[in-house]
């Protein structure tokens, strides 16, 4: 089994499209909008199917976004405390939260 079936993979794609000055749809080399789509790329190791993709608006609903492909999935990403347990910090096993567009200060 190769490294590349062992993995998760999570693809995101960010908007490209512009408007030039003639009025046509181009692409400006190494630029991109700060939205897009994700998906979760389909695996049987890890009994995972392909599902429509999320769209995000800004990067600052992209965790939230990309909190709610991986429910959509049923994956946990984990990390491991001190005392070596594994705790879960992004996706199904997470406490679920949402982003209300309100930034507090």
């Amino acid at each position: 089994m190769s490294k590349q079936e062992k993995g998760i993979f999570v693809t995101i794609r960010f908007w490209t499209d512009f408007t030039k000055e003639d009025g046509t749809l181009g692409i400006i080399p190494k630029q991109a909008w700060a939205a897009g789509s994700m998906y979760v790329r389909a695996s049987e190791v890890h009994g995972i199917k392909a599902g429509n993709p999320v769209m995000f608006n800004n990067l600052e609903e992209f965790m939230v976004k990309l909190d709610q492909l991986l429910r959509q999935h049923g994956v946990t990403l984990v990390i491991r405390d001190e005392e070596g347990n594994y705790v879960p910090r992004l996706g199904k096993s997470y406490p679920k939260w949402t982003w209300t567009g309100i930034e507090t200060i």
